[in-house]
């Protein structure tokens, strides 16, 4: 996301209780004024008894809900319950969680009479919020945290109130949290553990984020890694705020030795941008496409024998891929080399490059196997790597793509008329990867099984069709979904850097979106691929 002004430019009026209400209004009451982020809840406090007023911890958790709510007497005297059709849930880091469709949360909230007033006595810590009141008082963030090479600056979107004077302080807070479930193994932060701030600020004053964190283990850390912690945070802060153009350590106070111009480290490779040129097949054989001309790949052995779909091209540009003959073989190639088999496996997913040059796929046939292997291990075929992921143990995968990160992969299966577009962690040792965390899923319409990125933090995904009409879904973590214009019998995609750089395929013909219009730009190009 580009620089914005995240102040809150509407005030949502609050409800004091009043005199005489009734049990029940005085929980409806309570649940309303959860909107009251600019003075702490003081008046949503005033529904509650003396004590649960200064324990209740609203920002433990952000529950939201479809439309309206439902209060109901529960069987227990002077208690009630609350039912919400619910959409997302936000904890207390601003990490969001989609519900699945249907989902449905009830609490219970107990009253007793204060002064001749109900008030509420028991109510779980939070605030509930309607899907509009959500999207106008909270705003997406991407934090910044590294691969594990400290070369890419990996996005973590969080969902933080856009309190101009307190979101600097929340997205340092959430920073200084580490990163998201997925994400935990497969990105590091230049920020030691335990590290926290010296206080609940961190002021902008003329541009610059002054950052107190606790002395002793920020004085401990070395030169190089203030400077990674630095670029790490300034990435963050730019990116999420214009107000921020630098940032400051301070311990105790005091200035820390930050070093000099030889201890500066490089900035982090934010949204790595994928080379122009696809690869793709023509009259059955490996081919590139820059837009506009379709052209031989100088000194490439022909794949015509090998009856190839859905080729790859390394970020190199130096290495290809592709199933073949009945999908259950991938063949890895290099211009002036002959095809050798690279990965072997039942209904393999399209075979997928990682920035560092590792080749990826998946099998569709429910053993949660994935498989990667490096193409170009010291000049021959390394030794395929072979995982079984639990949480794909049972599910058939139709696609497996890695971030243009390295460090992040679309999984998309199904199982039952289930079907998952998940984003999970990759998790390496030594430059070896080693599984797949636990996966965050997206919400998405209907039965899409071929998906590709589209960006940092978003997706593309479809579900290809012969012959009826078929839409394209962007799914963001920042962002609402997107359906693009519907093309009948569209079969695969590709995507590009840039906004919305999409290409989609028919049987004979190539499209790019232009403008939010699809253009016919190509004939008898098959399956074409960026990068990734």
């Amino acid at each position: 996301m580009g620089p914005r002004d995240n102040s809150v430019n509407i005030n949502f009026q609050q409800f004091s209780p009043v005199d005489g209400a009734s049990a029940e209004s005085i929980v409806s009451g309570f649940v309303d004024s959860g909107t009251g982020i600019n003075d702490d809840f003081q008046v949503a406090r005033q529904y509650l008894t003396p004590g649960l007023a200064q324990s209740w911890a609203p920002d433990q958790r952000t529950l939201v809900y479809k439309d309206a709510f439902a209060v109901t007497p529960a069987k227990a005297k002077d208690t009630f319950e609350v039912k919400f059709d619910v959409v997302s849930t936000v904890d207390a880091s601003g990490v969001l969680t989609p519900a699945k469709s249907g989902a449905s949360e009830t609490f219970t909230m107990k009253v007793v009479q204060v002064d001749g007033q109900w008030r509420i006595s028991d109510a779980p810590d939070g605030v509930m919020l309607s899907e509009a009141t959500f999207q106008t008082l909270f705003s997406p963030f991407s934090l910044y945290f590294y691969d594990p090479t400290f070369t890419y600056g990996v996005p973590d979107v969080r969902w933080l109130t856009g309190r101009s004077s307190r979101t600097s302080t929340a997205i340092v807070k959430a920073m200084l949290g580490g990163p998201a479930p997925y994400l935990k193994g497969a990105v590091v932060s230049a920020f030691p553990n335990g590290i926290t701030l010296e206080r609940e600020s961190v002021p902008v004053n003329n541009g610059l984020a002054k950052v107190g964190l606790t002395a002793q283990p920020l004085l401990e850390t070395s030169v190089k890694q203030r400077q990674q912690m630095h670029a790490q945070l300034l990435v963050t802060l730019q990116k999420a705020l214009n107000t921020v153009t630098g940032v400051q350590f301070l311990a105790d106070d005091r200035e820390v030795d930050m070093g000099g111009a030889a201890d500066s480290v490089k900035p982090m490779i934010i949204d790595n941008v994928v080379p122009p040129t696809q690869v793709a097949l023509a009259k059955n054989e490996l081919v590139t496409f820059d837009g506009t001309k379709i052209a031989a790949i100088p000194k490439m052995a022909s794949v015509a024998s090998l009856q190839p779909a859905v080729p790859a091209i390394s970020y190199s540009g130096q290495n290809f891929a592709f199933l073949a003959g009945e999908g259950n073989q991938i063949y890895s190639v290099v211009p002036g080399g002959r095809p050798e088999l690279a990965i072997s496996g039942v209904a393999l997913t399209p075979p997928s490059f990682a920035p560092d040059g590792w080749l990826w796929s998946a099998a569709g046939d429910g053993s949660g196997m994935v498989i990667a292997i490096n193409p170009n291990d010291g000049g021959k075929l390394g030794a395929p790597v072979v995982l079984t992921i639990p949480w794909l143990v049972g599910r058939e995968v139709t696609t497996l793509r890695i971030s243009r990160d390295g460090t992040r992969a679309l999984v998309m299966s199904h199982t039952n008329g289930s079907n998952l577009v998940s984003l999970t962690g990759v998790f390496k040792s030594a430059g070896i990867p080693k599984e797949l965390t636990p996966p965050l899923s997206l919400t998405h319409t209907g039965t899409p099984t071929l998906g590709v990125w589209e960006g940092a933090t978003g997706v593309a995904v479809m579900a290809p069709s012969d012959t009826a009409p078929v839409s394209i879904q962007i799914l963001d973590l920042a962002r609402a979904p997107v359906k693009m214009d519907e093309l009948p019998g569209l079969q695969w995609l590709s995507a590009g850097s840039g906004a919305r750089n999409i290409n989609a395929q028919t049987f004979s013909d190539f499209y790019t979106n232009a403008g939010n219009n699809w253009e016919l730009v190509a004939k008898e190009l098959k399956q074409a691929s960026f990068a990734g």
